[in-house]
């Protein structure tokens, strides 16, 4: 049974059709456990067997799809919304209707459910991810509260640093909450107090930071990863790249790994010219993790500094030093990885 579901926020639209094609029904549920619960018993009185494509599994049907996940369903696969549209206007009606998109997406599954991707269930990567996130929002909060802070001290006092120090530590941020001046008028006064509570913000801000930071680095060396033997690695880089690529990324070479994290460059031609231009797509976050081992390891690592000499004596920028570097560490890390899943696999082997 090829069962065809088209996500929306309020409720799940449900299409079956067997092995020839043929419709077997449709079902409305809402989108909320209780719902999905319901579409899943509808799905198993037409049959023993079932093969699911969810559109949008990464947002409006991610939980419908760990619900099926959990609850033992293996055959979930990720439906994207243009080939969705793709196989609707095979319909014999051009309309645009949940029904249509449904079915459209059951036929999809029929004709070609054996080479959709797999939807997989959220693990440790997804964990790491979220605090990840978590903890890169604070950090881009505390940046904006330090930057009024340091607004406001110029109109008190221009030369607040001398005694402060910087306010990316905690000391300059203390003092900053502690100063008083019994003699400003009302307006200094009015600054000061904004700059109190900022303070007090930056200071709550940098213990939750460092609660994320104790949670990220228990959680990765709990995971044993072979990623921290690599130079640059700690374990908040760690946790992103974790958190990016998986427990065990399907990634099939280091090719790949490099377009994915917008590392390689884009070939680009035109009227007998070739060349290439840098790469601004891919995944940014991945991109900054790798790019911070990088500079790790151009800073300590011999063999780092060496290559980047050696691009530089080619005549390269350092900024295009950079990016060879970066793209020599993706196959670093794919070779780290790729022996990481060897081991997986093996481990699954013996039990």
């Amino acid at each position: 049974m090829h069962i065809g579901v088209d996500t929306h926020k309020v409720q799940h639209v449900l299409a079956a059709l067997d092995d020839q094609g043929r419709r077997r029904g449709t079902h409305r549920s809402p989108n909320t456990p209780e719902g999905w619960a319901d579409a899943l018993a509808w799905a198993r009185s037409l049959g023993d067997t079932r093969q699911w494509g969810i559109e949008n599994s990464g947002s409006l049907g991610k939980g419908f799809a760990q619900a099926l996940l959990g609850q033992g369903e293996t055959a979930v696969c990720e439906v994207s919304p243009q080939r969705t549209a793709q196989y609707r206007r095979h319909e014999r009606s051009q309309d645009k209707t949940d029904d249509t998109d449904a079915r459209a997406i059951a036929r999809l599954l029929v004709a070609e459910g054996e080479q959709l991707p797999a939807v997989r269930r959220d693990d440790l990567s997804t964990e790491l991810r979220l605090l990840s996130d978590h903890r890169d929002n604070l950090l881009v909060e505390r940046t904006r509260l330090i930057n009024q802070v340091h607004a406001q001290m110029l109109q008190v006092d221009p030369s607040y640093k001398e005694k402060s120090g910087p306010l990316t530590e905690a000391r300059g941020v203390a003092y900053c909450r502690d100063l008083v001046v019994p003699d400003a008028d009302r307006l200094v006064q009015t600054r000061l107090l904004v700059v109190h509570q900022l303070a007090a913000q930056i200071l709550s801000l940098d213990g939750e930071v460092a609660d994320l930071t104790s949670e990220l680095d228990r959680r990765v060396r709990e995971s044993r990863t072979p990623l921290l033997a690599l130079r640059g690695v700690g374990t908040v880089v760690a946790a992103r790249l974790i958190g990016e690529l998986g427990t065990t990324p399907r990634i099939p070479s280091a090719g790949a790994l490099a377009a994915l994290s917008g590392i390689s460059p884009v070939a680009v031609s035109s009227g007998g010219h070739g060349g290439y231009r840098l790469n601004r797509g891919g995944n940014r976050r991945l991109n900054r993790a790798i790019h911070i081992i990088a500079l790790s390891q151009r800073r300590c690592a011999p063999r780092a500094r060496a290559y980047d000499a050696k691009k530089r004596a080619e005549g390269k920028t350092g900024r295009a030093a950079m990016r060879c570097l970066k793209r020599r560490l993706v196959d670093v890390l794919y070779r780290t990885l790729s022996r990481a899943d060897d081991s997986a696999d093996a481990g699954a082997c013996a039990a």
